[in-house]
């Protein structure tokens, strides 16, 4: 009777020993995690693969930068990092409502036309050669040319003969992200208005082509741009118009380079893409976007407690590691970083590298 008495105590002492074990593990676990980060959906795995290789535990949600501003001023003390796409994203929204001071660019970006390659033959036979004639373009830097050929890619794009050969085939033609949701979205927009002014058509040509598109249900809109790469993989879609040449080459799939007076990918023709806008609308307040060069823009906002351990994260980020991780995620690093804002707010580490050859100071 005894001896039972003692094997059950024992049972018991094991048991709350395990259990206090596990909750203590699950508690250690859930406390290394500490580094929440909200991000543009593409560049998930560039934080997870930087976490793990800087030793600094991530919880990594992806979404379309637009959305993600919205989470940010949901709990503003919740995410120790939020990466956008669009710097504008970070400045008209969280600036305003006093969850960021500052940001540091950390990459750049380029528009591009991705397209299926389980497109009909002879369309994809098409499609290919005008890729390769715009490539030579490109690399010759005759950029008239590349205009004329991207011109003829959209002509091909819109052209009745490929309409009529998506639908008959149970296919949407072209595939967007929101606007309202996602920079893509609204990036894809300006890339077509800059393409109505260098062709002479008119800013808004090819937007009303979309558009009416879009009202016989031959566009598909995902709320974030990475939603359309399964899709594209299947033929489901034909051209995704709101992509990054990042996430194209990431997904590798084929595309369709845009010449740089279009793309938003230089910085040189930054005045040029000021010509192109949208307005989105965010939490019901309309706001205008003028086109500007893609930059990769990371901040820690204000209200995050353990801003130095945010900062560790950003610090690899920006150094040789981390740029060479970005550039085998098809992701171009800025070698300076640029660093914008309120300097009194921006973490100590971050400011000892200032005016150095990692970071330098932007306005």
């Amino acid at each position: 009777m005894k001896l039972t008495v003692i094997v059950i105590l024992l049972l018991i002492i094991l048991g709350l020993s395990i259990g206090i074990y596990s909750i203590l593990n699950h508690a250690k676990s859930q406390g290394q995690a500490r580094l929440p980060v909200i991000c543009a959906s593409l560049y998930a795995e560039l934080f997870n693969e930087s976490g793990t290789e800087a030793g600094i535990p991530v919880a990594v949600t992806g979404m379309g930068s637009v959305q993600a501003a919205r989470q940010v001023l949901l709990n503003p003390s919740y995410y120790a990092i939020y990466a956008s796409i669009d710097p504008y994203i970070l400045t008209s929204i969280l600036y305003p409502a006093h969850d960021a001071s500052w940001y540091i660019a950390i990459a750049g970006d380029e528009m591009v036309i991705a397209y299926s390659p389980k497109l009909p033959r002879p369309l994809l036979y098409e499609v290919r050669n005008l890729t390769i004639e715009e490539e030579k373009a490109l690399n010759e830097s005759n950029y008239s040319l590349a205009i004329n050929i991207t011109m003829k890619f959209i002509k091909l794009m819109f052209s009745n003969k490929v309409i009529n050969l998506a639908e008959s085939q149970g296919a949407y033609l072209i595939g967007t992200s929101n606007p309202n949701t996602d920079p893509e979205g609204y990036r894809a927009l300006m890339v077509f208005q800059l393409i109505g002014m260098y062709s002479g058509n008119g800013k808004y040509y090819y937007i009303d082509l979309l558009n009416e598109l879009n009202k016989s249900n031959k566009v598909y809109e995902v709320l974030a741009g990475s939603q359309l790469i399964g899709l594209l993989q299947l033929g489901d879609v034909w051209f995704d118009i709101a992509i990054y040449k990042s996430s194209a080459e990431t997904a590798n799939l084929p595309y369709f380079p845009l010449p740089p007076l279009v793309n938003l990918g230089d910085p040189r023709y930054s005045n040029v893409y000021s010509n192109a806008s949208v307005t989105i609308t965010v939490n019901g307040k309309p706001y205008l976007i003028k086109g500007a060069p893609i930059q990769l823009a990371l901040t820690i906002p204000s209200k995050y407690p353990h801003k130095d351990e945010a900062a560790k994260l950003i610090l690899f980020l920006i150094s040789h590691r981390g740029r060479e991780l970005m550039k085998m995620l098809s992701i171009t690093p800025l070698k300076p970083a640029i660093l914008y804002g309120n300097l009194t707010q921006v973490p100590k580490e971050l400011r000892l590298l200032l005016n150095s050859s990692e970071v330098v100071y932007g306005g």
